[in-house]
């Protein structure tokens, strides 16, 4: 009988992740561009646009993506081939409604909620991107399915060319509007009456409406692939398949499961829609009940911008917006992590399904190392050169140069607490996988309430103001991790080995970035005075040495030391004939 083709875990988790990193890079990218070009204060309303789109995209999709991957998974394992296929169609239905839905919500709510952070310039953004929720969640509808049958390629690619679409577009549409199309824009009814800085606020909408036109074109490619990817199901295995079950039956079994993931996702996306706000809402309060001592810890952006007590809304925006661009960085690895616990999804459901604990506790422990292997270099890397990879990555011009040295510590303090950030998600999945749905739940919640808590009171503060917003951040992954991995062992009989999964890669980390802090210092002393241009400068020169060099000595570190066994390699793309090479040399255990 034939056989359905699947990815493994690393190998599904390699395509996503790499597709991941390439929509990262080139956000940030196009974030670097934007940020240059209109400064901090339109940066601001593009973050806003972003704060509403996010959660109410999330919220029309309510969890349902992942519950159709569930699902998918579990018919697929029971060989319920015949249901697979009539499930696609009941959620392709179910996404478009929604999208539609979560597309009304966004231009419904947009006045309102600017109003709310006084930020009523950022309404064309936000007005601009909201037609790509319809798109985005009938992409997601494919997605879904796909990754079920544990095929994360049109995934990937939808991603990069979304991505690619929003970089090519966006800067498009920004230009044009630099160029002279604020003239025409600012003659749009009801907005020309509310808008006060034009430039900033239609640059922002012009480059977010990227976002708008890449989703549609990533759409557009899902939808042809799918109907000429025939042999996703091998003909023979849905026709040896017992007959599918009524619509209705399958709707309401996607319903019933997809309600405790919507309500998972619900209190996610609120807690990242409320953060934006409480931050910027405490920013603004602080500002206005006290400008001079948040003004003085940050003298530079104060003697650049020449801020004074009447311009606290532009300021707020101001270090929002810097704020904003260190989220975008912090957020590069999460990224690659989250696709472990996506791929991990319809493995880790198969096993469960046919109640092989053994093989879940492996896949389980794959995914925490694998993570952790990843997220401590990465994280320690970003304390070591905060301020050198904010340089090298948003420049050192008027725009960006004056924040640089006051965000560079939440970078870094972000880097301390990356492991916690990275594990997150990934132990959201494995549970639901495991059909704890309601944990999840639980502990979002709880970690939701102990951030905006830690927001209201932190960032509430004139001495902390925005860096108040980390701590929240911080405490609410500690929570949804540590509980996260309470249940996993219990409900999976797993055991923790924390030499492997932490001390061997945390030792190999700080060698690593201690590492890298050593490469950077020399090679500024050896490069010191010499300038090619305004990227090739002495720092960037060194940064980029300075992170090759840690790459370098944190695989060396991890063969040396055996937190890189024969076993880990073997789960590589051509494992085996690496394992032989690496042996040959004698670097593998």
């Amino acid at each position: 009988m034939s056989e359905r083709k699947k990815q493994s875990l690393l190998n599904g988790a390699l395509v996503l992740g790499i597709a991941g990193i390439l929509v990262k890079i080139t956000g940030v990218l196009f974030k670097l561009y934007i940020t240059q070009k209109i400064g901090y204060d339109a940066r601001g309303y593009f973050a806003t646009a972003y704060n509403i789109y996010t959660p109410i995209y999330s919220l029309a999709l309510a969890g349902l993506p992942t519950a159709v991957s569930r699902i998918v998974a579990q018919k697929a394992a029971e060989g319920k081939y015949r249901d697979v296929k009539k499930l696609f169609n009941v959620s392709i239905a179910i996404f478009s409604i929604l999208g539609l839905l979560g597309l009304l919500v966004i231009v419904l709510i947009a006045y309102p909620y600017t109003l709310s952070v006084e930020s009523v310039d950022a309404l064309p953004a936000v007005l601009a991107v909201a037609p790509s929720v319809l798109f985005c969640s009938i992409i997601s509808g494919y997605k879904g399915y796909t990754q079920g049958l544990g095929n994360m390629n049109p995934t990937s690619v939808s991603q990069v060319i979304e991505s690619a679409g929003k970089l090519i577009f966006g800067f498009i549409f920004m230009n044009m509007v630099l160029l002279g199309g604020v003239e025409f824009a600012d003659r749009i009814p009801i907005l020309c009456d509310l808008v006060t800085d034009a430039s900033s606020a239609y640059s922002a909408a012009a480059a977010i409406s990227g976002v708008t036109i890449g989703s549609a074109v990533a759409l557009i490619y899902m939808v042809v692939r799918h109907k000429y990817d025939r042999y996703s199901i091998p003909a023979e295995l849905i026709e040896n398949s017992e007959a599918a079950a009524p619509t209705r039956v399958l709707t309401k079994e996607l319903i019933a499961l997809a309600i405790p993931f919507a309500v998972s996702s619900l209190v996610f996306n609120l807690t990242t829609f409320i953060d934006g706000w409480t931050i910027q809402n405490r920013l603004q309060a602080v500002l206005n009940t006290d400008f001079q001592t948040v003004a003085d810890m940050f003298p530079a952006v104060i003697a650049a911008e020449g801020y004074t007590p009447a311009d606290a809304i532009k300021f707020k925006s101001y270090l929002f917006g810097a704020y904003d661009t260190v989220l975008e960085i912090k957020n590069i690895i999460p990224t690659f992590t989250l696709a472990f616990g996506i791929s991990s999804m319809h493995l880790l459901t198969e096993a469960w399904t046919k109640k092989n604990l053994e093989r879940a506790g492996q896949l389980i422990n794959n995914v925490l190392k694998f993570i952790m292997l990843l997220s401590l270099p990465a994280g320690l890397g970003m304390v070591a050169l905060s301020e050198e990879i904010l340089i090298l990555i948003y420049g050192n011009n008027a725009n960006t140069a004056p924040a640089i040295e006051y965000i560079a510590p939440i970078l870094a303090a972000y880097g301390v607490s990356v492991c916690f950030l990275t594990l997150a998600q990934p132990i959201t999945n494995m549970l639901q996988a495991i059909n704890q749905k309601i944990v999840p739940i639980k502990s979002m919640a709880l970690g939701a309430a102990v951030k905006i808590i830690a927001n209201f009171i932190l960032v509430s503060i004139p001495g902390i103001n925005i860096y108040g917003a980390v701590v929240g951040s911080f405490l609410c992954n500690v929570v949804m991790v540590i509980w996260g991995l309470i249940v996993l062992k219990k409900h999976t009989g797993l055991s923790y080995n924390m030499k492997s999964l932490v001390i061997k890669p945390l030792v190999c980390a700080v060698v690593s970035s201690l590492g890298a802090w050593g490469v950077n210092f020399i090679c500024n002393l050896i490069l010191e005075g010499k300038y090619i241009n305004s990227v090739l400068t002495a720092g960037n020169i060194s940064t980029v040495i300075a992170v090759c060099a840690a790459v370098v000595i944190y695989a060396f570190a991890l063969l040396l030391t055996g937190t890189l066994s024969k076993n880990d390699i073997y789960m590589f793309p051509k494992g085996e004939k690496i394992a032989k090479v690496l042996e040959k040399y004698r670097l593998l255990r």
